[in-house]
């Protein structure tokens, strides 16, 4: 089975274009981090309890839900905060995608994993292939601060946490731009699509079902 790890930069679009890509694979199996880590937040009761004991019983508002705001103030301000939080969630969400992969063996599956921190995290190494969603700097501010409500200030403490997006970029197999509007972006996904599918279709027909995933 195809392992595909799409990432990229904060607001950058990777969850629309996960959504065009998967109109082209019906059988499928989607992973996100961010989905995973709300999971995590709302209804495991370990994470929970580390959490609170990292940040405070403000952690979570009076009606058990997630205080994300909050923390995420923390973290950008304090590198030890970002550190702790990171060592709660990151393991268990690495945890929960490879158990993914091993499970759904069929060279006919796909596994698209949307991960922002694949790269920072050594997902990468993983993934047979590695598409980064990019776009301008002037485009992402835009998304982070309009559209998102996000004072500048923290957006640009979000970004510089991650690797920039020229470093995803130039290590990326497959590298899509999503300045334009969202008809571009599905015919960026129809073409990664057709070529996805038409390299494993030769990939199989030569050497059987794909192998370990790869590493850099």
């Amino acid at each position: 089975m195809p392992v595909l790890g799409i990432t990229g930069g904060v607001a950058c679009g990777k969850t629309t274009f996960a959504d065009a890509l998967s109109l082209h694979f019906s059988n499928a199996t989607r992973f996100s981090a961010d989905a995973e880590v709300q999971r995590l937040t709302a209804s495991d009761a370990e994470v929970r309890a580390a959490i609170t004991h990292a940040f405070g019983a403000d952690a979570f508002l009076r009606d058990g839900s997630y205080n994300r705001e909050l923390v995420r103030k923390r973290i950008f301000v304090d590198a030890s905060l970002r550190a702790k939080l990171n060592e709660i969630l990151h393991p268990r969400v690495r945890e929960r995608w490879l158990a993914l992969a091993q499970k759904h063996l069929s060279p006919q599956d796909w596994l698209f994993l949307e991960i922002p921190l694949l790269y920072e995290t050594g997902g990468d190494v993983h993934c047979d292939r590695v598409i980064t969603v990019g776009c301008t700097m002037e485009v992402q501010m835009h998304r982070l601060t309009v559209l998102r409500g996000l004072p500048e200030e923290q957006a640009e403490q979000i970004k510089v946490t991650q690797w920039s997006l020229q470093e995803k970029s130039n290590r990326a197999d497959h590298l899509i731009w999503n300045d334009s509007p969202c008809p571009s972006l599905k015919r960026q996904a129809a073409t990664c699509a057709a070529w996805l599918r038409s390299h494993y279709a030769r990939t199989h027909a030569v050497s059987g079902p794909p192998g370990p995933q790869r590493s850099h």
